[in-house]
């Protein structure tokens, strides 16, 4: 039983996954499908040969015809194959092409009398034989291919009967053989061209690594130290070393975030990069276990980028900023911290910056809460759940 398995397994290309975005597995089926269509154009010659035996066939015309018939359907066959990605799932095709190898069998043998058509006519057999491997490439090892392959060497049989004799079983094993064979090809090659293809995808991650990786030393072994430097170096004017605490900021951020973000947490990196490059000193700090709602994440961006607008508005030219986002499976929290000067809350008037968002943020289920005093910053806070 292993060994029948095995061999099954050897023949079902059904196993093996059609990555259609993968360029290598693209241009290999495209490969198989010309190369049965270049095969099918081969065969129409083959029917010109009982042309040899004109005087003796008793309705010769009826090769002409199906001579005629052959080219035709190559053609049709060709220009589909080329239109198509190739003959994997083309089942339409594949049938069609059973249909007609059963008419030019069934009505192509009438050119000659019983006694002939296993001889003069034989030629017919080698167009058929096609057939089965395109079941084999387009169907691939299903009940359906193995009963149209049966329905092939059923219609020879019946087409040159009562003529039964060796040559007889030796056409009805090539229908087999050819499907065998074009399963065992179809398979193959494409196995081979799915695992190019994964070879080549792991390359492709692999070197993107390695440039990453590259990417990182060079702005930790290069860049920071450099802004560091400038930062620190009281020859050089404020705004220089502030704009250099600030390219020190996005260079430690751009190294905490070498796996590009997405979703909730993307969106808070592009909210941090906005008020950076409006030159706020911030030092975002992003852990995202799981995605949050969207209604949720975005009231609460919406709140924190108020926070910030504030923060870059009230805090003072020199003042460091905290954006803090975490978000699990017990829910969210984002905190915006700035060494700033504070405000005095019961003096401040109401719109001073924190009445616009805060709302929606309640209407969600989340809470907030702000701390601050004179001289000593200001703390949001903003949770979901409310606590």
């Amino acid at each position: 039983m292993q060994v029948i398995r095995r061999v099954l397994a050897a023949l079902d290309w059904s196993r093996t996954p059609a990555e259609s975005d993968a360029a290598i597995v693209r241009a290999n089926e495209q490969r198989l499908a010309r190369m049965v269509a270049y095969v099918r154009l081969a065969t129409v010659p083959f029917l010109a040969v009982p042309l040899t035996e004109w005087r003796n066939l008793p309705r010769p015309w009826i090769v002409v015809v199906a001579l005629l018939a052959a080219a035709a359907w190559a053609s049709v066959f060709f220009h589909r194959v080329r239109r198509g990605g190739g003959l994997r799932g083309d089942q339409l095709l594949a049938f069609a092409d059973v249909a007609f190898c059963v008419a030019l069998m069934a009505v192509g043998s009438r050119a000659g009398e019983p006694e002939q058509r296993n001889a003069v006519l034989t030629e017919l057999v080698p167009v058929s034989l096609v057939s089965p491997v395109v079941l084999a490439f387009a169907v691939g090892l299903r009940r359906r291919a193995v009963a149209a392959v049966v329905l092939l060497g059923a219609t020879w049989t019946a087409s040159v009967w009562p003529d039964v004799s060796q040559k007889l079983g030796s056409d009805l094993l090539g229908f087999a053989v050819w499907y065998i064979a074009g399963l065992a090809v179809a398979t193959l090659m494409r196995r081979m061209a799915a695992q190019t293809a994964a070879a080549e995808a792991h390359a492709r991650r692999l070197d993107l690594a390695l440039h990453r990786e590259r990417f990182r030393r060079s702005l930790h072994d290069g860049v920071l130290p450099i802004f560091d430097g400038i930062a620190l170096d009281e020859r050089v004017g404020r705004d220089t070393r502030r704009a250099a605490r600030r390219g020190a900021i996005r260079a430690r951020a751009l190294l905490s975030t070498a796996v590009p973000a997405a979703g909730f947490e993307a969106r808070v990196y592009e909210l941090a990069d906005t008020f950076l490059e409006l030159g706020l000193l911030l030092f975002p700090r992003v852990y995202v276990h799981t995605e949050p709602p969207p209604h949720v994440a975005g009231a609460l961006l919406s709140a924190a980028h108020e926070a910030l607008a504030n923060a870059l508005k009230y805090a003072g030219a020199d003042a460091e900023v905290v954006l803090f986002a975490e978000a699990t499976e017990d829910g969210v929290e984002i905190s915006v911290l700035d060494t700033g000067a504070g405000f005095d809350r019961a003096a401040t008037p109401r719109g001073h910056g924190y009445s616009e968002s805060l709302p929606a943020v309640t209407a969600v289920g989340a809470g907030w809460d702000v701390t601050t005093a004179p001289g000593e910053g200001t703390k949001v806070v903003l949770r979901w759940p409310s606590p």
